[in-house]
């Protein structure tokens, strides 16, 4: 199909049933699809349908479509779909017509419009009957259920002849007659100048500033005057305490120059035979170290008396040679690159059976629970996966659950053996579980 679903959420594991896309007593949800069965009747006429419980439906559909539609078409149109819409569609059915009847109501208000732009804004009649079909179409757009949007086009129609040139003539709408702009002209909301705003707002400011601001009497004017009094208290008090705490100060500060004296006289005291006793440490270690220096330079001379310093020096340069040798060559790059390859091969089983668990938590635990269920079964009903095995029947168990792959030579596992081996705790591998088992399953990611 050219339009997709708009409900499609899953990216895999899904499956659609093959039955009749309209058997609405067998599952309410499946999609409407327009076909030429409906669109292909001779002027749209009662006698070439065959259902009558999509009678009206169907009829305001092809209605809807016809090329070139007049003012008439539309309004039968709209008057078969809202005829429909109470007869008890099924959701999928209700939501197509109520997005066709809006589409309608829309096409009807910029025919009005029209006619009253046309009238130099002077028939009264012709605006009335905008704002009408204007609030029909926002009310009917505004109450499609999108999660239930199961209609779609058949791939045979024309070019125009897809859902996407509906949701384009839905964003037209809504650029156009049902733009706010329009509110006002309805009689929604009040066109009021910017100059009486401001009017207004001078005639309701004034009389407030002047009762409660302007003169001795005001209440604002008595109760700053109050502060006042009470700031001028509190400062004539912090000054009086400031004056104290002054007095305060003095008297701890000398107490604390007498004691100051007494703690330097002793800390100086023997502060000086902790330095004495150090400078005789650092006298003793000088000494070491000189004998030291002494004994080391002795090291490096033979018993023939011969002083291996030079030649170590000229090897020296060999050396440096020889790394710069190694380091142009890359040799240690390669020898980092080897030992990863080889810490890669032996943690990849490891990893890979960490890959799997996940991937299984995921599809147990967050795509199958009881909450997600009932999703994934109806998305499995599609035809281009009835042969996954990911897929979950209406008895809410796997299709086939068998995993089957050709590497040297047919290989095949059941999905809950894998994920099992895989490390999954076999209370995940199930499908159904309850909100709380599934949390705790999927935390463990």
């Amino acid at each position: 199909m050219r339009s997709k679903l708009l409900w499609m959420t899953l990216a895999a594991c899904v499956v659609a049933s093959s039955s009749d896309a309209r058997d609405v007593f067998v599952d309410v949800l499946r999609p409407y699809v327009v076909t030429t069965d409906i669109l292909g009747v001779p002027a749209c006429d009662a006698e070439g349908f065959d259902d009558p419980r999509f009678l009206e439906l169907d009829r305001g559909v092809c209605l809807f479509h016809t090329s070139g539609r007049d003012e008439q078409h539309s309004k039968e149109a709209l008057d078969l779909l809202q005829t429909a819409q109470i007869k008890g569609l099924p959701p999928v059915h209700q939501n197509f017509a109520t997005l066709l009847s809006g589409l309608l109501s829309c096409d009807l208000a910029d025919r009005h419009l029209q006619r009253y732009r046309a009238s130099n804004q002077q028939s009264l009649l012709e605006r009335a009957m905008f704002c009408r079909a204007r609030r029909m179409s926002v009310a009917a757009l505004g109450t499609i259920r999108w999660d239930q949007a199961l209609f779609e086009y058949a791939d045979d129609l024309g070019a125009d002849q897809v859902l996407a040139s509906r949701l384009d003539e839905m964003s037209a709408c809504y650029a156009g007659s049902l733009d706010p702009a329009f509110d006002a002209e309805c009689g929604l909301i009040s066109n009021i100048s910017e100059v009486e705003i401001e009017i207004f707002v001078d005639e309701g400011v004034d009389p407030v500033i002047e009762k409660y601001f302007s003169g001795v009497e005001s209440p604002i004017t008595a109760m700053f005057a109050r502060k006042l009094e009470r700031a001028e208290g509190l400062r004539d008090s912090a000054e009086a305490n400031i004056g104290e705490l002054e007095e305060g100060a003095g008297k701890v500060n000398a107490a604390y120059d007498a004691l100051n004296a007494v703690y330097e006289a002793a800390r100086d005291e023997k502060i000086k035979k902790i330095y004495d006793s150090y400078r005789d440490a650092i006298l003793r270690a000088n000494t070491i170290l000189d004998e030291f220096e002494r004994w080391k330079g002795g090291l490096f001379i033979t018993a023939q008396n011969v002083n291996l310093l030079p030649k170590i020096a000229e090897r020296a340069v060999e050396v440096d040679e020889e790394l710069a040798r190694v380091e142009e060559l890359g040799f240690v790059e390669k020898v980092e690159a080897l030992t990863t390859d080889v810490r890669r091969i032996v943690a990849s089983e490891v990893e890979d059976a960490r890959t799997v668990q996940q991937l299984c938590r995921i599809y147990f635990c967050e795509m199958s629970n009881r909450r997600a269920l009932a999703r994934v079964i109806r998305a499995c009903r599609r035809p281009s996966l009835t042969d996954n095995p990911l897929c979950i029947d209406q008895d809410e168990t796997l299709r086939s659950g068998l995993l089957t792959v050709d590497f040297a030579g047919a290989q095949s596992i059941e999905v809950g053996d894998l994920c099992r081996s895989a490390g999954l705790e076999a209370g995940f591998a199930v499908t159904g579980m309850g909100p709380a088992t599934a949390g705790t399953c999927l935390g463990a990611l």
